[in-house]
């Protein structure tokens, strides 16, 4: 049972008086999955996470850019990144999993951003104390590796491409064990490996109301009609969240907006050139090889017509615009002039939940005693998960375990100021 002692820095969390469980998770996500996972594998906490989509990876994770990188502003998220980063390295040992689906793929992260050289040296220096393999790179290093690309850092106006005229960086950060992982199939390992610690988690079920006692969460009410008692509620319903906090009156604080984010997937053949994961400073877009080599995927440009805003999450257009297309493979074929431009193009669009405060979370309890939240991840859940799991479970526990971010606990809490940010959402 969750006794009060067992939270540290945060407000008691008690029982109801016959708990069915003691603790419901909703949603089974990258985060709620791995929140539950975090909480089993430290602990004998009765878990059930439910979720009203038909399996894992139908939300904001099925749309997740894949990417594991730890550039950040705010040195504790660089920790916190990493050691996610790690987990995603190790994934075998971390899941217990002799066989997980996902695995990870080294690619190498290039920023091409406008910074001076000391600012470069400021940034190296975050990353490499906090463990991160980081490399600064002459324009002569980078187009000796990867000549395809063109490194000019003017940022483009799109409403005015034709007077775009090019600057050209001298310097660049270059994260060394940046890559990619398996969205989709590190969620189903962690549901996996949360089955068998015990944790109950049912899909196609979701969550009616929250239930409350004198002002306090004590249970869900679910869609099929039965009621969950239990002593605590994590909220980690992805662009669902606000649903979920509005039945309980919580997280008024914050505006967590779920955002259409869209994608592009173009053809690449065994001829093209293998290039890094790459972040655009001139349209605050990024692209990334499939780890079949088949594809390129293209982030659009942080246009705002280009991210809508949705106010209901189960209704959204999941195919991209036209314009944000063309947009994208322009942009791309600015940075990758030496890339030849031709192939079948598809793409796809997925739900963000964007923190239009500081582009941060809010993880761990609301104002509402319990329900705790972890949302507003604005596209950066898949590369904190583990670490976000770890902070939810060893605040609730008390228990530490392999592979926990050397961070505070409450770095998200909904109480904060808000963090510090650089470059775009996904920057």
């Amino acid at each position: 049972m969750i006794q009060s002692e067992d939270v540290s820095n945060t407000q008691a969390v008690q029982l109801t008086s016959e708990p069915d469980v003691d603790i419901v998770i909703v949603g089974a996500g990258i985060i709620g999955s791995s929140v539950a996972y975090q909480i089993a594998r430290r602990s004998q906490l009765r878990v059930l996470v439910v979720d009203k989509a038909a399996g894992p990876a139908t939300g904001s994770t099925g749309a997740s850019v894949a990417i594991s990188r730890c550039r950040y502003t705010v040195p504790e998220v660089v920790r916190l990144a990493y050691r996610s980063q790690l987990a995603y390295r190790s994934w075998s040992d971390f899941t217990g999993l002799k066989d997980p689906i996902s695995s990870y793929t080294e690619m190498g992260a290039l920023w091409v951003f406008d910074r001076t050289v000391d600012q470069l040296a400021a940034e190296h220096e975050r990353l490499h104390s906090n463990g991160v393999a980081v490399e600064i790179l002459s324009r002569k290093d980078v187009l000796g590796r990867w000549p395809e690309l063109d490194l000019c850092i003017e940022p483009i106006d799109f409403e005015a491409v034709d007077r775009h005229q090019c600057r050209q960086g001298e310097f660049f950060l270059y994260e060394v064990e940046a890559g990619i992982a398996d969205p989709a199939g590190a969620n189903a390992d962690l549901i996996a490996a949360s089955k068998r610690e015990g944790v109950d988690v049912r899909f196609g079920i979701g969550v009616a109301d929250v239930v409350t006692d004198k002002g306090r969460v004590v249970g869900v009410r679910l869609d099929n009609g039965d009621e969950v008692r239990c002593g605590l509620v994590v909220n980690a319903a992805g662009p669902w969240c606000n649903q979920i906090n509005q039945m309980a009156g919580a997280q008024k604080r914050w505006t967590l907006t779920p955002t259409r984010v869209q994608l592009v997937l173009r053809e690449w053949g065994d001829t093209d050139p293998r290039l890094p994961i790459t972040f655009d400073g001139s349209t605050d877009g990024c692209y990334r090889m499939e780890r079949s080599g088949e594809q390129i995927l293209l982030v659009s440009p942080e246009i705002p017509s280009f991210m809508e805003a949705t106010k209901n999450p189960d209704d959204f257009r999941t195919s991209p615009d036209r314009e944000c297309v063309e947009a994208t493979l322009a942009a791309f074929q600015h940075r990758a002039p030496g890339v030849r431009h031709v192939g079948t193009t598809t793409g796809i669009c997925g739900l963000y939940t964007i923190n239009e405060q500081d582009s941060h979370p809010i993880v761990g309890p609301s104002e509402i005693q319990g329900l705790w939240l972890a949302n507003g991840f604005s596209g950066h859940g898949f590369k904190l998960a583990p670490g976000i799991g770890a902070m939810v479970a060893r605040t609730i526990t008390g228990a530490e375990a392999p592979y926990d971010p050397d961070i505070p606990d409450d770095l998200f809490a909904i109480d904060r100021t808000p963090l510090a940010t650089s470059g775009g959402v996904f920057a």
